[in-house]
């Protein structure tokens, strides 16, 4: 028999040898320079000028169609979901776009409605109603309604008829070209709608193989921006609605009707006038104020100073720091931006003024990244 202690021991030729490491040969990085544009960046970047002339040219027209594809963007989701549910897109967009045009004219029905019965009627009465502050004012606020008074006394008594006459013809016009334009809109909608699927193939095909990647980064940049935007917007208009509904019916129980019973529809206006910069808060406060007239003079000042608070509360508050949380910028740099855009655009470009800036600052972002990585060199560094 074997000894034990000697079956136990391996020997030295059948051990395995320890792996040896493997070296790690060094990488240089460097940078290779750069190469001219190529023919199909200068051909689409002269066709990004023409087009973005032809829309300044033509935005009066064009923002009609504007406001459409607002509205396709907006519905588009709601006809896919149909879609998938098993409903022809025909009808499902048929339904979606019914819907919207029957929407839109019971809003308009309700505002003609309150614009016969309540608003004309008390636009009337405004002298008088300044007659009666005027009686209990203090000096200096009876002069200034004083002062008012005149001038409207005055500009009524030198008005021209005749300019008067082609000032209502041309506003009429106007209104009937409107009307014409907002008849075509419920039908770009709907063909969009249906078309969406074969144009999203189409442009696919059209695209060069090459820069599809490029393309659909710049698409979904686009859409992002101003999803966030729109987002921000509502979160900003739903908070300021709250605010104005919650403090006018407050003053409302103050001051006694009609403030209280217009509370809502106030609160909805102030929400809805968010999407204007600057100038919608101001929008939103003459609907109140004239109410306010018509109720009493502590109603007017009780107004005057919730509205001044609440102004102050989002130009400084609620606008930098919510948008500019939600579309990446700094509060100072929010304010800067659509103070620019006012300066430049009026109000369409202080509505624009953010979402167009977080869609350049991205689009150039990813620009830049992809210049990088591709300039980027790796190569074996010398022993």
């Amino acid at each position: 028999m074997a000894d034990p202690k000697v079956a136990d021991v391996q020997p030295a030729a059948l051990e395995e040898p320890a792996p040896a490491e493997t070296a790690v040969p060094a990488v240089k990085v460097h940078y290779k320079p750069m190469s001219l544009p190529s023919a199909p960046f200068w051909l689409i970047l002269i066709a990004a000028v023409v087009f973005v002339s032809i829309i300044a040219a033509t935005w009066s027209v064009v923002f009609m169609f504007a406001v459409g594809m607002g509205l396709f963007a907006v519905l588009l989701p709601i006809v896919n979901w149909m879609t998938r549910r098993g409903m022809p897109r025909g009808l499902a967009s048929l339904i979606v776009v019914a819907v919207m045009v029957v929407s839109a004219i019971l809003v308009g029905v309700f505002a003609l409605a309150v614009y016969f019965n309540q608003f004309l009627p008390f636009l009337a009465s405004i002298p008088e109603r300044l007659i009666e502050i005027q009686a209990v004012a203090p000096e200096w606020l009876a002069n200034t309604i004083q002062g008012i008074l005149d001038a409207i006394h005055n500009a009524a008594a030198g008005a021209d008829s005749t300019t008067v006459f082609f000032g209502f013809l041309k506003g009429i016009l106007g209104l009937v070209g409107t009307l014409l334009a907002l008849t075509m809109l419920p039908f770009f909608v709907f063909y969009l709608l249906i078309d969406q699927p074969r144009m999203s193939r189409s442009i696919k095909q059209d695209i060069p193989v090459p820069w599809r990647p490029y393309v659909r980064a710049a698409v979904d940049i686009f859409i992002r921006d101003f999803a966030n935007y729109f987002k921000a917007e509502v979160i900003v208009g739903a908070i300021q609605g709250t605010m104005v509904t919650i403090g006018v019916f407050i003053i409302g129980l103050i001051v006694g009707p009609p403030l209280a019973g217009y509370a809502l529809l106030l609160g909805a206006i102030a929400a809805v006038m968010e999407l204007l910069p600057q100038i919608g808060p101001i929008i939103a406060l003459i609907p109140a104020l004239l109410l306010a007239l018509a109720t009493s003079p502590l109603a007017v000042v009780l107004v005057g100073i919730f509205y001044l608070i609440v102004f102050i509360i989002e130009a400084n508050v609620l606008v930098p720091k919510i948008e500019g949380q939600v579309i990446s910028f700094s509060p100072a740099t929010v304010i800067f931006l659509v103070a620019v855009g006012l300066a430049l655009g009026g109000i369409v470009g202080g509505i624009l003024a953010l979402p167009v800036a977080a869609i350049i600052r991205d689009f150039f972002g990813f620009v830049f990244r992809q210049v990088e990585r591709d300039s980027l060199v790796e190569e074996p560094a010398a022993a």
